[in-house]
Protein backbone atom coordinates (compact mmCIF):
# COMPACT_ATOMS: atom_id res chain seq x y z
CA UNK A 1 0.00 0.00 0.00
CA UNK A 2 3.10 1.93 -0.06
CA UNK A 3 6.32 2.26 -1.62
CA UNK A 4 7.97 0.28 1.30
CA UNK A 5 6.92 -2.82 2.43
CA UNK A 6 6.06 -3.96 5.68
CA UNK A 7 6.44 -7.65 7.39
CA UNK A 8 5.38 -10.72 5.03
CA UNK A 9 6.07 -14.02 5.21
CA UNK A 10 5.80 -16.99 2.72
CA UNK A 11 5.36 -20.63 4.10
CA UNK A 12 3.59 -23.86 2.45
CA UNK A 13 0.05 -23.10 0.26
CA UNK A 14 -2.34 -24.80 -0.88
CA UNK A 15 -1.38 -23.82 -5.01
CA UNK A 16 -2.44 -27.06 -7.62
CA UNK A 17 -1.16 -26.76 -10.88
CA UNK A 18 -2.88 -28.63 -13.82
CA UNK A 19 -6.67 -28.07 -14.36
CA UNK A 20 -9.37 -28.24 -11.55
CA UNK A 21 -9.69 -31.00 -9.35
CA UNK A 22 -13.51 -31.11 -8.65
CA UNK A 23 -13.93 -27.96 -9.19
CA UNK A 24 -11.63 -26.64 -6.99
CA UNK A 25 -8.21 -24.86 -8.34
CA UNK A 26 -6.00 -22.27 -6.04
CA UNK A 27 -2.97 -21.58 -8.16
CA UNK A 28 -0.38 -18.20 -8.40
CA UNK A 29 -0.66 -18.63 -11.89
CA UNK A 30 -3.11 -15.85 -13.69
CA UNK A 31 -2.86 -17.40 -16.75
CA UNK A 32 -3.88 -20.42 -15.45
CA UNK A 33 -6.68 -19.11 -13.45
CA UNK A 34 -8.43 -17.10 -16.42
CA UNK A 35 -8.24 -20.34 -18.72
CA UNK A 36 -9.86 -22.53 -15.86
CA UNK A 37 -12.62 -19.77 -15.60
CA UNK A 38 -13.15 -19.83 -19.22
CA UNK A 39 -13.61 -23.65 -19.75
CA UNK A 40 -16.17 -23.72 -16.73
CA UNK A 41 -17.81 -20.80 -17.67
CA UNK A 42 -17.33 -19.95 -21.61
CA UNK A 43 -16.86 -16.26 -21.00
CA UNK A 44 -13.76 -14.63 -21.15
CA UNK A 45 -12.79 -12.60 -18.72
CA UNK A 46 -9.64 -9.98 -18.14
CA UNK A 47 -8.50 -9.99 -14.82
CA UNK A 48 -4.85 -8.18 -14.87
CA UNK A 49 -6.94 -4.77 -14.33
CA UNK A 50 -8.70 -6.48 -11.21
CA UNK A 51 -5.23 -7.80 -9.86
CA UNK A 52 -4.30 -4.14 -10.04
CA UNK A 53 -6.93 -2.55 -8.00
CA UNK A 54 -5.99 -0.42 -4.54
CA UNK A 55 -9.47 -1.44 -3.32
CA UNK A 56 -11.71 -4.47 -2.90
CA UNK A 57 -14.32 -5.23 -5.70
CA UNK A 58 -17.46 -7.26 -5.87
CA UNK A 59 -19.27 -8.31 -8.91
CA UNK A 60 -22.27 -10.87 -8.48
CA UNK A 61 -24.19 -12.64 -11.19
CA UNK A 62 -26.92 -15.32 -11.45
CA UNK A 63 -23.62 -17.56 -13.07
CA UNK A 64 -20.93 -16.18 -11.04
CA UNK A 65 -19.68 -14.37 -8.34
CA UNK A 66 -15.71 -12.55 -8.66
CA UNK A 67 -14.14 -11.20 -5.43
CA UNK A 68 -11.41 -9.25 -4.94
CA UNK A 69 -9.73 -8.78 -1.75
CA UNK A 70 -7.02 -6.28 -1.33
CA UNK A 71 -4.05 -7.22 0.71
CA UNK A 72 -1.84 -5.10 2.62
CA UNK A 73 1.27 -6.67 1.08
CA UNK A 74 2.12 -4.39 -1.58
CA UNK A 75 5.16 -7.09 -2.85
CA UNK A 76 1.96 -9.37 -4.63
CA UNK A 77 -1.32 -8.70 -6.37
CA UNK A 78 -4.43 -9.07 -5.02
CA UNK A 79 -6.24 -12.09 -3.93
CA UNK A 80 -9.01 -13.26 -6.36
CA UNK A 81 -11.87 -15.43 -5.98
CA UNK A 82 -14.28 -16.91 -8.72
CA UNK A 83 -16.64 -18.60 -7.54
CA UNK A 84 -19.91 -20.84 -9.18
CA UNK A 85 -22.80 -22.54 -8.11
CA UNK A 86 -19.99 -25.57 -8.05
CA UNK A 87 -16.74 -24.16 -8.54
CA UNK A 88 -13.98 -22.23 -6.84
CA UNK A 89 -11.22 -20.91 -8.63
CA UNK A 90 -9.04 -18.54 -6.60
CA UNK A 91 -5.82 -16.81 -7.67
CA UNK A 92 -2.63 -15.47 -4.88
CA UNK A 93 0.16 -14.91 -5.10
CA UNK A 94 0.51 -16.46 -1.38
CA UNK A 95 -2.48 -18.39 -1.10
CA UNK A 96 -3.40 -20.11 2.61
CA UNK A 97 -1.55 -22.60 4.07
CA UNK A 98 -2.65 -26.13 3.35
CA UNK A 99 -4.20 -26.77 6.58
CA UNK A 100 -6.39 -24.10 6.60
CA UNK A 101 -9.18 -25.85 5.26
CA UNK A 102 -9.03 -28.35 8.01
CA UNK A 103 -11.38 -27.14 10.64
CA UNK A 104 -14.15 -26.73 8.57
CA UNK A 105 -14.10 -29.99 6.88
CA UNK A 106 -17.91 -30.76 8.30
CA UNK A 107 -18.52 -27.77 6.17
CA UNK A 108 -16.79 -28.40 2.62
CA UNK A 109 -19.60 -31.16 1.56
CA UNK A 110 -22.67 -28.55 1.94
CA UNK A 111 -24.28 -26.41 -0.41
CA UNK A 112 -21.90 -23.41 -1.21
CA UNK A 113 -19.29 -24.91 1.79
CA UNK A 114 -16.20 -25.21 -0.19
CA UNK A 115 -16.97 -21.01 -1.61
CA UNK A 116 -17.78 -19.85 1.74
CA UNK A 117 -15.17 -21.51 3.79
CA UNK A 118 -12.53 -20.69 0.78
CA UNK A 119 -13.54 -16.77 1.08
CA UNK A 120 -13.35 -17.07 4.98
CA UNK A 121 -9.79 -18.25 4.60
CA UNK A 122 -8.59 -15.30 2.05
CA UNK A 123 -10.35 -12.86 4.28
CA UNK A 124 -8.54 -14.28 7.59
CA UNK A 125 -5.08 -14.50 5.70
CA UNK A 126 -6.01 -10.65 4.49
CA UNK A 127 -6.31 -9.93 8.21
CA UNK A 128 -3.46 -11.07 9.38
CA UNK A 129 -1.04 -8.98 7.27
CA UNK A 130 -3.20 -6.42 8.26
CA UNK A 131 -1.98 -7.41 12.12
CA UNK A 132 1.89 -7.54 10.63
CA UNK A 133 1.43 -4.64 9.01
CA UNK A 134 0.55 -2.52 11.98
CA UNK A 135 2.83 -3.67 14.59
CA UNK A 136 5.53 -2.55 11.82
CA UNK A 137 3.77 1.05 11.45
CA UNK A 138 3.91 1.29 15.33
CA UNK A 139 7.47 0.38 15.33
CA UNK A 140 8.15 2.92 12.89
CA UNK A 141 6.12 5.53 15.11
CA UNK A 142 8.45 4.05 17.75
CA UNK A 143 11.33 5.18 16.08
CA UNK A 144 10.16 8.77 15.39
CA UNK A 145 9.17 9.35 18.84
CA UNK A 146 12.78 8.73 19.32
CA UNK A 147 14.22 11.20 16.11
CA UNK A 148 11.20 13.47 14.74
CA UNK A 149 11.60 13.90 11.15
CA UNK A 150 8.81 15.96 9.51
CA UNK A 151 9.02 14.45 6.19
CA UNK A 152 9.18 10.47 8.05
CA UNK A 153 6.05 11.99 10.02
CA UNK A 154 4.29 12.98 6.63
CA UNK A 155 5.23 9.42 4.92
CA UNK A 156 3.66 7.61 8.10
CA UNK A 157 0.76 9.84 8.40
CA UNK A 158 -0.03 9.13 4.49
CA UNK A 159 0.61 4.90 5.29
CA UNK A 160 -1.91 5.09 8.49
CA UNK A 161 -4.87 6.89 6.63
CA UNK A 162 -4.82 4.04 3.58
CA UNK A 163 -3.86 1.19 6.14
CA UNK A 164 -7.35 2.68 7.82
CA UNK A 165 -9.07 3.13 4.83
CA UNK A 166 -8.27 -0.54 3.91
CA UNK A 167 -9.64 -2.04 7.33
CA UNK A 168 -13.21 0.34 6.77
CA UNK A 169 -13.47 -1.28 2.60
CA UNK A 170 -12.70 -4.66 4.43
CA UNK A 171 -15.25 -4.15 7.43
CA UNK A 172 -17.99 -3.27 4.60
CA UNK A 173 -16.98 -6.59 2.86
CA UNK A 174 -16.86 -8.54 6.02
CA UNK A 175 -20.78 -6.95 6.85
CA UNK A 176 -21.67 -7.26 3.55
CA UNK A 177 -21.01 -10.91 4.06
CA UNK A 178 -21.89 -11.66 7.00
CA UNK A 179 -25.53 -10.10 6.30
CA UNK A 180 -25.61 -13.04 3.26
CA UNK A 181 -26.42 -10.32 0.59
CA UNK A 182 -24.11 -12.30 -1.39
CA UNK A 183 -25.02 -15.59 -3.01
CA UNK A 184 -22.50 -18.53 -2.90
CA UNK A 185 -21.35 -17.05 0.31
CA UNK A 186 -23.34 -18.46 3.07
CA UNK A 187 -21.89 -17.54 6.45
CA UNK A 188 -24.52 -18.80 8.49
CA UNK A 189 -22.22 -22.33 8.80
CA UNK A 190 -19.27 -20.32 10.03
CA UNK A 191 -21.04 -16.90 11.53
CA UNK A 192 -19.03 -17.29 14.67
CA UNK A 193 -15.76 -16.91 12.78
CA UNK A 194 -16.78 -14.37 10.44
CA UNK A 195 -17.74 -12.46 14.07
CA UNK A 196 -14.61 -13.34 15.10
CA UNK A 197 -13.49 -11.57 12.25
CA UNK A 198 -15.69 -8.51 11.99
CA UNK A 199 -14.33 -7.68 15.97
CA UNK A 200 -10.47 -8.47 14.91
CA UNK A 201 -10.86 -5.85 11.80
CA UNK A 202 -12.37 -3.63 14.46
CA UNK A 203 -9.99 -3.57 16.68
CA UNK A 204 -7.26 -3.15 14.41
CA UNK A 205 -9.05 0.30 12.88
CA UNK A 206 -9.17 1.23 16.61
CA UNK A 207 -5.45 0.57 17.03
CA UNK A 208 -5.15 2.79 13.94
CA UNK A 209 -7.31 4.95 14.82
CA UNK A 210 -5.03 5.77 18.25
CA UNK A 211 -1.73 6.09 16.40
CA UNK A 212 -3.10 8.41 14.32
CA UNK A 213 -4.12 10.65 16.71
CA UNK A 214 -1.18 9.57 18.28
CA UNK A 215 0.95 11.15 15.33
CA UNK A 216 -0.87 14.23 15.35
CA UNK A 217 -0.13 14.60 18.92
CA UNK A 218 3.29 13.82 18.17
CA UNK A 219 3.87 16.69 15.16
CA UNK A 220 1.97 18.87 17.72
CA UNK A 221 4.81 18.51 20.39
CA UNK A 222 7.28 18.84 17.92
CA UNK A 223 5.64 22.01 16.18
CA UNK A 224 5.15 23.46 19.48
CA UNK A 225 8.82 22.61 20.81
CA UNK A 226 10.35 24.57 17.80
CA UNK A 227 7.96 27.62 18.26
CA UNK A 228 9.36 27.64 22.09
CA UNK A 229 12.78 27.54 20.84
CA UNK A 230 11.98 29.93 17.99
CA UNK A 231 10.64 32.30 20.69
CA UNK A 232 13.60 31.73 23.06
CA UNK A 233 16.12 32.92 20.15
CA UNK A 234 13.88 36.07 19.55
CA UNK A 235 13.66 36.72 22.99
CA UNK A 236 17.93 36.30 23.00
CA UNK A 237 18.01 38.73 19.84
CA UNK A 238 15.69 41.18 21.70
CA UNK A 239 17.89 41.12 24.30
CA UNK A 240 20.62 42.08 22.36
CA UNK A 241 19.34 44.67 20.36
CA UNK A 242 18.58 46.28 23.65
CA UNK A 243 21.60 46.35 24.84
CA UNK A 244 23.43 47.53 22.07
CA UNK A 245 20.93 49.83 21.68
CA UNK A 246 21.62 51.20 25.17
CA UNK A 247 25.13 51.34 24.46
CA UNK A 248 24.89 52.94 21.26
CA UNK A 249 22.50 56.02 22.68
CA UNK A 250 25.10 55.74 26.11
CA UNK A 251 28.04 56.65 23.90
CA UNK A 252 25.99 59.22 21.59
CA UNK A 253 25.43 61.70 24.44
CA UNK A 254 29.08 62.65 25.35
CA UNK A 255 29.45 62.27 21.64
CA UNK A 256 26.80 64.87 20.70
CA UNK A 257 29.27 67.51 23.66
CA UNK A 258 32.62 66.93 21.44
CA UNK A 259 30.54 67.21 18.08
CA UNK A 260 29.45 70.73 19.38
CA UNK A 261 33.20 71.47 19.91
CA UNK A 262 34.03 69.85 17.06
CA UNK A 263 32.95 72.54 14.99
CA UNK A 264 34.74 75.50 13.84
CA UNK A 265 32.76 79.10 14.47
CA UNK A 266 34.87 82.18 15.22
CA UNK A 267 32.57 83.35 18.43
CA UNK A 268 33.06 80.34 20.92
CA UNK A 269 33.94 82.09 23.85
CA UNK A 270 34.21 78.83 25.70
CA UNK A 271 37.39 78.13 23.84
CA UNK A 272 38.97 81.08 25.66
CA UNK A 273 38.07 80.23 29.34
CA UNK A 274 40.35 77.52 31.08
CA UNK A 275 38.11 75.60 32.77
CA UNK A 276 36.18 75.05 29.29
CA UNK A 277 37.80 71.66 28.58
CA UNK A 278 38.00 70.41 32.19
CA UNK A 279 33.76 71.24 31.99
CA UNK A 280 33.33 69.93 28.90
CA UNK A 281 35.17 66.27 30.40
CA UNK A 282 33.03 66.53 33.03
CA UNK A 283 30.25 67.34 31.10
CA UNK A 284 30.79 63.85 28.88
CA UNK A 285 31.21 61.75 32.04
CA UNK A 286 28.36 63.00 33.40
CA UNK A 287 25.64 62.14 30.61
CA UNK A 288 27.79 59.09 30.39
CA UNK A 289 26.76 57.91 34.27
CA UNK A 290 23.36 59.38 33.78
CA UNK A 291 22.68 56.87 30.39
CA UNK A 292 24.09 53.81 32.05
CA UNK A 293 21.96 54.75 35.22
CA UNK A 294 18.86 55.34 33.23
CA UNK A 295 19.48 52.33 31.15
CA UNK A 296 20.08 49.92 33.88
CA UNK A 297 16.78 51.21 36.14
CA UNK A 298 14.95 49.87 32.60
CA UNK A 299 16.55 46.84 32.93
CA UNK A 300 18.80 47.21 29.28
CA UNK A 301 22.07 46.35 30.87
Amino acid sequence: MNEQAGPGTRGPNLVKSGPPENGFLVTDDLDAFSKAVESATGLSFDFVPLTRLNTNFLQSSDQYLILNVKDVDVEDPNNLLFLTDSEVFLYAKKPPAPDALKPFEGILAKPFGRSTVITFVVLNKVLESCKGWIEYLIGQVRELEQNFDYARYRDLSLRFERFDDMLEELHDLLLKLEERSVKRVDTRAISVDYSILIAENLSLQGRCGRRISMLKDLVREHEMRATNELNRRIERLSEVVRRLTAVTVILMLPTLVASHYGMNFVHMPELQSPWAYPAVIISQVSLLVTGVLVFRKIGWL
